[in-house]
Formats: structure tokens, sequence, C-alpha cells
């Protein structure tokens, strides 16, 4: 809903601008100023994933980091959560609602994984599970963050590892 209130604000600010600058230039500066700050509005209502959004959701303070899941073409703005049972990419509900989820997968399922380029334009991790699914995740965080990452989801490197040969740990 509130995007819906800052869309149509934005476009009566842009009425509004169009009917005053023809008779006041003065007026244009505040009301760019305004259109911005509706947009940002916007972005932010729509898109972002705080940390603290996701620790409400889990109940605890979980390693996440911000990202975009790639989905074909799209990019899906939101943030990558593990803990020791899963890999979770949450992404805003809509408006002021909540989080959703638009991927899950149990730690158990995942069969591999590759942090680096993860198509033309993105760097990030590629999730393979053991039924085939494959998911890409643009996550600039996570790149200098193996260790931490691994460690999250009850992984362990091996020595001298690149991340290619970690094994899966029991604990």
């Amino acid at each position: 809903m509130i995007h819906k209130i800052a869309i149509v604000g934005a476009l009566l600010s842009i009425l509004y601008v169009v009917y005053t600058s023809m008779y006041k230039g003065y007026i244009l500066t505040p009301v760019l100023l305004i259109m911005a700050v509706l947009a940002a509005v916007y972005y932010i209502t729509t898109s972002v994933v705080t940390k603290g959004m996701v620790r409400k959701k889990e109940g605890k303070d979980i390693l996440s980091y911000r990202g975009g899941l790639v989905d074909k073409n799209d990019l899906i703005p939101g943030r990558l959560a593990f803990d020791g049972e899963k890999i979770v990419f949450y992404k805003r509900k809509g408006d002021l609602g909540g989080l959703e989820e638009s991927m899950h997968i149990a730690t158990g399922d995942l069969q591999s994984y590759n942090i680096g380029k993860i198509n033309e334009y993105h760097s990030g991790i590629k999730l393979k599970t053991t039924d085939g699914s494959e998911y890409s995740i643009k996550c600039k965080e996570i790149l200098g963050n193996e260790s931490a990452f691994l460690s999250a989801i009850g992984w362990e490197m091996a020595e001298g590892g690149d991340g290619e040969d970690a094994e899966k740990t029991e604990n």
C-alpha cells in the first residue's frame, strides 16, 4: 500500500512541477527533492531486508548477507541466511509486510557450492542440491567470508582447500 501512495505522490509531484515551472522557476528544486525522498521510501519499503528482520523471523541471531537471488533474468533483492539446519533466501513480502522465503535448502540436501562468478555480470555463490536444483545468489559479502559460511552450515574446509573440496561434518 505504501509504495502505491509513493507512486501516486511522485506522479502528482511531476504534474505540479510541470504546472508551476511555467510560472515560477524556484519551485522546481524542492519538488525534485521530495520526489527523490519518495523514491527512496519506495525502495526501502519494497526491497530492503535487514539483519533485524531476519533475526525477528528466525527468533535467533543467524549469519546473513545482503544479496539478490538470480532467477532467469531477474534479480530479486533480499537476504541470504544460514544456520546449521538450513540455507534460506528471504525477500520482502510486499508493502510493509514481513518476509517470505524465496529459496529454502536443508543443509543435508546441499551437494556442492561455488563462490565466485555466478554469471557474466555478478559475483556470489552457486548452490547445488542433491535433487539437481541450482540456485545463484549475487552476494559480494560472501566472497571473503567463505570460512564463516562453511562453519554456519556445518561443513569443514579441507587442509589448504579452496572450497571445492569442502566436506560435511557430523556435529
